[in-house]
């Protein structure tokens, strides 16, 4: 079983720094609350901020990410983990740790957005350790099918006794479920782990 996406990586956008001045802009408007008899500038300063965000976002045209798909892939299978080019035998991975959070497309609601958004799959991560090192990557999820076959690793993980934690941010997670206690009884004995 193997499991292989792309890895996401931190990118230099410069031309979405002007979008992000403006977004700078319009929350530093808020300060003139504080101010005394600042706050009739107030209007003027978001708005001017606003219409920064909206140049920003056009001379960018619209790519305000500041992070991309990398050409270099990540494969995780039974027999290791290969991040670009360097691979890195199962046996010498310690603290393997799946965040699992979303696929693109996938409708998603945070708290950051009253409407809620649908997802980039680029918020995935997948850290451990070996050779001394901890080693980190963003990862993508195309869509729910890819998300399928992470799980089937996951699952010859479970039946191999491969140690390793999947979760959502800070949710504990079992095959992308968040389980009861009577549940995680069940999956245990399922997999053999009591």
């Amino acid at each position: 079983m193997e499991f292989r996406t792309k890895i996401v990586v931190g990118r230099n956008n410069k031309k979405a720094y002007v979008a992000y001045a403006g977004l700078f802009i319009a929350l530093s408007s808020l300060v003139f609350v504080f101010i005394p008899n600042m706050d009739r500038y107030i209007p003027w300063a978001f708005g001017t901020g606003i219409v920064v965000v909206v140049i920003g976002a056009v001379i960018a045209r619209g790519d305000v990410t500041d992070y991309g798909l990398s050409e270099q892939d990540l494969t995780v299978s039974m027999r290791g983990i290969t991040v670009g080019d360097q691979f890195y035998p199962l046996q010498s991975i310690r603290n393997m740790d799946f965040d699992v959070q979303a696929y693109e497309g996938m409708y998603v609601n945070d708290g950051a957005m009253v409407s809620g958004s649908n997802s980039d799959g680029m918020t995935n991560r997948l850290s451990f350790e070996a050779g001394g090192k901890k080693i980190a990557c963003g990862f993508f999820l195309q869509n729910a099918m890819h998300v399928q076959q992470l799980g089937l690793l996951f699952m010859a993980f479970y039946e191999g006794h491969v140690p390793f934690i999947e979760h959502n941010k800070s949710t504990r997670t079992y095959l992308f479920q968040v389980l009861s206690a009577s549940e995680l009884e069940a999956f245990k004995k399922k997999y053999g782990y009591s």
